[in-house]
């Protein structure tokens, strides 16, 4: 069986063009596209529209990529069953996560995996949670590493926890008063935010979701200055002073709080999070899979603990 025949039709599909497709693939566009050609001519059907743009899959197009994909997945799974049945620890392991994620987690993570692991590669993808989803779902990553809202959580997919995070509020010093904070410490009751001015992440990301979540369940109506498509910069707007922001802990140790900026647990108990190591309910986890997984337990569990406490 030639398996370049569903990885070629797989990219034209996902590209939804010929030459960015080739481009991927490594190949010439005209040698794709009599490839397509050829395979259209072998199967006596059209698999792509040609007259839209960009170009589409035909109802018989989408019949075939579906058993196209689900091919190439079990032709990985066999792979990575004859690797472990045979202890020959090569090969590449595709993970997926946020672009914050990959700064803090994977130069943690990976040097540790590589010493048990060395003729593993492991391929890391950065994106959104949507984005990182449908590769998961369509077989071109292995593992997601991301936080999970409960109410988001795909019945296809198994949420394996690595480590609790804890989420804080960033404020310039002398923004929030000793009578705010419990105890006297940097706690704060998260009804003192209704009202005040915040940078917050853009819809669509899963830190969003959090922190509209928290404000709905408070009753909390901040005034949002301005959106950002990072946390870290959000972190970087609050210590102007110019308002305040919520990041989890992995962000207070990518942007070097300074001594103008506090941070603050939300709540007693604290406001967290769960990191979960995402895939596939049909997945094959292989030894350096469960090693990942299991490393990465290590290394994170005390994350729960911020510098607030």
């Amino acid at each position: 069986m030639d398996f370049r025949q569903f990885q070629y039709i797989s990219e034209v599909a996902r590209q939804r063009n010929i030459t960015k497709a080739a481009d991927a693939l490594f190949i010439s566009q005209s040698a794709l596209s009599h490839f397509i050609k050829s395979t259209e001519d072998e199967l006596g059907v059209r698999l792509f529209d040609r007259s839209t743009t960009p170009i589409s899959l035909t109802e018989a197009g989408k019949c075939y990529l579906d058993s196209a994909q689900r091919i190439l997945m079990e032709n990985e799974r066999l792979a990575k069953e004859l690797r472990d049945i045979t202890n020959h620890m090569s090969g590449t392991l595709k993970i997926g996560t946020s672009g914050d994620r990959c700064s803090y987690m994977i130069p943690k993570l990976l040097p540790q995996f590589y010493a048990k692991f060395p003729d593993i590669k492991v391929n890391v993808v950065t994106g959104g949670g949507n984005m990182l989803g449908e590769m998961l779902r369509r077989g071109e990553i292995d593992l997601v590493m991301l936080p999970t809202l409960p109410e988001n959580r795909d019945p296809n997919f198994v949420y394996e926890k690595l480590y609790t995070e804890e989420l804080l509020l960033v404020a310039r010093k002398g923004m929030i008063d000793l009578k705010d904070r419990i105890g006297g410490h940097h706690i704060v009751n998260p009804k003192v935010l209704d009202g005040k001015p915040f940078f917050i992440q853009e819809q669509g990301h899963i830190h969003r979701g959090y922190c509209d979540n928290l404000f709905r369940k408070k009753r909390i109506r901040p005034e949002i200055k301005q959106v950002f498509s990072g946390n870290v910069s959000c972190f970087r707007m609050a210590a102007t002073g110019e308002g305040m922001t919520i990041v989890p802990f992995m962000t207070t140790q990518l942007a070097y709080p300074g001594s103008e900026v506090e941070l603050f647990s939300i709540g007693d108990p604290p406001s967290t999070w769960d990191i979960n190591i995402i895939y596939r309910k049909n997945y094959y986890l292989g030894l350096p899979e469960k090693e990942l997984i299991a490393l990465g337990k290590i290394i994170f569990s005390k994350e729960l603990r911020s510098p607030a406490r």
